[in-house]
């Protein structure tokens, strides 16, 4: 019993610093760029696509808002790429589900972030190398009290959930490569 122990302790020991050392030495490469209509900005939308075929695990990342006066982006999100597809030569992430969360108003000096539904499944998005974002999301009363707070009425509310189901985003592809 003892040796049986043993075996399985050492067993588990190298299984994890096996994984520990796998990821030594990899990271993220951003490998392509495309802005809100899909056009390149960097990057080689054929290297992601071989990148995919591999299986290399890849991370989306993508815009929302105008830059600031800097260049930054006013928000910016990164997640794994779920289900991903690729259809006429363009790539397609499948957004796994999350909490539905917004930002604080722009005007605001000091930004959060906070939960806008209490659900799992709140949120889910496919987002493309073309620059669209199709999204579906839960509205709860909490989100309809977010968008009363910063002066929409029902009419503009509904316009605007509405008008968030398609968008175009900058769309960042990264990939991750031994160094």
């Amino acid at each position: 019993m003892k040796l049986r122990n043993l075996l399985i302790t050492g067993l588990l020991v190298f299984c994890v610093s096996s994984l520990l050392s796998a990821q030594e030495g990899s990271l993220y490469k951003v490998v392509y760029e495309a802005d809100r209509e899909g056009n390149r900005i960097s990057g080689s939308l054929e290297e992601l696509n071989d990148y995919v075929r591999n299986g290399n695990p890849i991370r989306v990342g993508w815009e929302l808002g105008k830059r600031d006066s800097t260049g930054r982006a006013r928000l910016e999100h990164w997640t794994d790429a779920g289900f991903i597809t690729i259809l006429k030569g363009h790539v397609f992430a499948q957004i796994t589900s999350i909490y539905g969360q917004g930002s604080s108003h722009p005007s605001i000096e000091v930004p959060f972030v906070q939960m806008m539904n209490g659900e799992p499944d709140g949120w889910v998005a496919i987002i493309g190398t073309t620059g669209e974002m199709r999204q579906k999301f839960k509205t709860d009363q909490a989100t309809l009290d977010a968008y009363r707070e910063m002066g929409l009425n029902d009419e503009q509310i509904a316009e605007q959930l509405k008008a968030q189901e398609k968008m175009k985003v900058r769309t960042m592809w990264a990939v991750m490569i031994k160094e």
